[in-house]
């Protein structure tokens, strides 16, 4: 049997957890389904989805439960036909009730026995044991036994037992598969997001399209209100564009010549002309799509446990089931020791065992996907509720991401200039700013030529600009090229350092040519963070490659003890391995630019502002926004979704464990196993949605 590697139910669109359930859906198609509930909904109905489940259960469901009703209620009648065992017409009128019963139960049988017999021993899934195996040992024994006491006049009729244990499970299993479709639900919401049809200018006439159909270079029109179709530059119009569900940026965003547009988003006002520039696979949207497939194809250790544990549980259930049956076979008989397997059988079906992790794992991942949180993968989710130290980058993390230039002084504008167009090439927020300045101040650099471009992590940037070597960085870049600072530039240096503001300075080999300082500010959500954060218990710590004077005002307004400055990234590191020595799980919490080492290097890696850029290799998850609040936000719901995942775990092992030590003693009849076995489904599954509630 294979193992199923990024495999989703073909009917709920859910990943599949343990072996592969395969049936033939028609034409020779053979599909995976997660459960044979979803296989159920799409063989009868021929839906995919939500619409198929209602439809399917309320049919299948409510006609089962009322045959099963019925046979219940005349089962009664043959339990009080054994208080007149030699009146002739009460032998002949059982009889009759008897094939009665027959008849009503073999539709049950049918209707719900047989997909589960087909699960469990079907061309695809021969001999794979499994839950279903237990259940369809146990029912159709009861079944078969009370169709040849029937032919034969003998007294074990047990076909209530059979049809209420199939009409028990059934409605378990729906529970089960209407709560993963729910955990779904955030998927088909991004799915939503995309929209059908696309207006696109070909032969220079408008035509409406499937979006599916739409190519690079098709020029695309959206009006007032319409959803952006594809990923493409606004060759013309201006208007403000909602990308919320993206980025998490409630204020809608100013688009127009040269902007980049993203599918998915709406046009609040005004008019679009946009040139798609990459196909669909590349859309932001679709990758949103496909990087929440991935993730939650991914497991957490806890869950593969899980999975283990249930691959040996079910052979060691049947072992116990076989030799209960033997015992009270030799103690009490046939019936005793069949009734005592059945019960022994259906109380060990750990349905509830094997969804308590995974489905409070993929509510968890969705959970915090709609806060604009996305951890990629169920391992991470599970060790973020581990984390004991949190280390913070200061610029763009705990300081507003772009700064602003405050001071000026240079050797003439010429400089200034080849300064802007060295760090248009850098990624730094510094250098965003720089280039703000110049465009506000209203500065050509279109005719300067910037040859051999390098970024010194720690440093700053350097390069040839119009054949000159330029260097702009901090004041340990001009120390390592050995020059000397002019006193002029010196009080402006620590007059910088006095108001908090970051110097950086602009040099060739020969001398210092200018500075530029940038006025930060703590950002105003992070005292609130920060507080939220202690009172979780966390250790926190901030790592900067800034001067120690804005780290003393670190200290004083967020109440940081731990402030380490001017570190260089390898620094950084080393005080992320020296936590992680002393056994402490440790998350890092950056700009993903310059903080990609020690993002890597943490054991669990925060990148912030990602936008619509949410692949970032060196984070383990990217907050699409700057909000820092989002920080003690993730860490909660991760210890509600470990606190979920446990409690889950020891409901089932309690349940079990007295379950099956009852069945065993011959104290618990069938038709109450298969109840206790759907109550603790229940109650796994309730228990996980209110992950919800965090």
């Amino acid at each position: 049997m294979k193992e199923n590697h990024n495999k989703e139910c073909f009917q709920c669109g859910i990943p599949i957890t343990g072996k592969s359930l395969r049936y033939d859906i028609g034409n020779g198609q053979v599909e995976d389904f997660c459960c044979f509930g979803c296989y159920l909904i799409y063989k009868t109905t021929g839906l995919r989805g939500e619409e198929g489940n209602a439809v399917a259960f309320l049919g299948k469901f409510g006609f089962g439960y009322f045959l099963a009703m019925l046979v219940f209620m005349l089962s009664t009648y043959l339990y009080g036909a054994h208080m007149t065992p030699d009146d002739p017409q009460a032998k002949q009128f059982t009889t009759i009730i008897k094939y009665v019963i027959l008849v009503l139960a073999t539709p049950v049988m049918l209707l719900l026995g047989i997909p589960i017999l087909k699960n469990s021993f079907s061309r695809h899934n021969w001999l794979n044991f499994n839950t279903d195996t237990l259940i369809a040992i146990g029912a159709f024994s009861a079944y078969f036994l009370s169709v040849y006491s029937v032919f034969t006049d003998k007294p074990s009729i047990y076909f209530e037992t059979a049809t209420m244990i199939l009409v028990l499970v059934t409605f378990g299993r729906y529970l089960e598969t209407s709560s993963r479709v729910k955990a779904s639900n955030f998927m088909k919401e991004l799915m939503k997001l995309a929209p059908d049809k696309a207006t696109v200018i070909r032969d220079g006439k408008e035509i409406e399209i499937p979006v599916d159909d739409v190519k690079v270079g098709d020029t695309v029109l959206v009006k007032t209100g319409e959803k952006i179709p594809a990923d493409g530059i606004v060759v013309e119009g201006n208007a403000h564009v909602d990308e919320s569900m993206l980025t998490g940026e409630n204020k809608p965003v100013l688009k127009q010549k040269g902007s980049e547009v993203y599918a998915g988003t709406i046009n609040t006002d005004g008019f679009l002309k946009i040139k798609v520039n990459k196909p669909a696979s590349e859309w932001t949207l679709n990758k949103f799509i496909q990087m929440m497939k991935e993730i939650r194809n991914s497991k957490a250790p806890i869950s593969r446990i899980t999975d283990t544990v249930a691959a040996w549980f079910l052979p060691v259930m049947l072992t116990l089931a076989a030799g209960a049956f033997a015992y009270w076979y030799m103690e009490e008989g046939f019936e005793k020791a069949l009734i005592v397997s059945m019960s022994v059988l259906l109380i060990s079906c750990p349905c509830a065992f094997s969804i308590g992790a995974p489905l409070a794992l993929w509510i968890g991942l969705s959970e915090a996907f709609r806060e604009g949180i996305v951890i990629k993968g169920a391992d991470i989710l599970e060790k973020l509720a581990s984390v004991k130290k949190v280390f913070f980058d200061k610029t763009g993390t705990i300081t507003e991401r772009f700064l602003m230039v405050h001071r000026v002084k240079a050797k003439d504008e010429e400089t200034i200039k080849k300064a802007c167009a060295l760090e248009k090439l850098s990624q730094h927020p510094l250098a965003f700013s720089l280039n703000l300045y110049c465009r506000q101040k209203g500065f050509d650099t279109s005719n300067y030529k910037v040859e051999d471009f390098k970024t010194r992590y720690g440093y700053g940037v350097e390069g040839k600009v119009n054949g000159e070597h330029l260097f702009v960085g901090n004041k340990k870049f001009v120390e390592k090229h050995g020059l000397q600072i002019p006193e002029e530039l010196q009080k402006l240096e620590k007059q910088a350092e006095k108001d908090a503001e970051i110097p950086v300075f602009i040099f060739n080999k020969k001398k210092v040519l200018g500075l530029i300082t940038f006025a930060q500010k703590i950002k105003d959500e992070a005292p609130i963070a920060i507080r939220a954060l202690k009172k979780l218990k966390m250790k926190l710590a901030v790592l900067t490659g800034d001067t120690p004077y804005f780290a003393k005002i670190i200290k004083e307004k967020l109440g940081i003890d731990e402030v380490k400055a001017g570190l260089l990234p390898e620094d950084k590191i080393k005080e992320i391995e020296k936590a992680q020595k002393q056994g402490l799980v440790v998350a890092m919490v950056g700009d993903g630019i310059n903080d990609a080492p020690a993002l890597s290097k943490a054991d669990i890696g925060i990148a912030m502002g990602c936008g619509t850029d949410i692949t970032k290799e060196s984070a383990d998850v990217s907050l699409i926004s700057d909000d820092l609040r989002k920080i003690p936000l993730m860490f909660l719901l991760a210890k509600k979704v470990r606190r979920v995942i446990y409690t889950n775990i020891f409901w089932a092992f309690i349940y079990n464990i007295i379950g099956i030590g009852l069945a065993l003693t011959g104290k618990l009849n069938p038709i109450f196993a298969a109840l206790a076995m759907v109550l603790s489904s229940a109650f796994v599954i309730g228990n996980s949605v209110r992950v919800k509630n965090w």
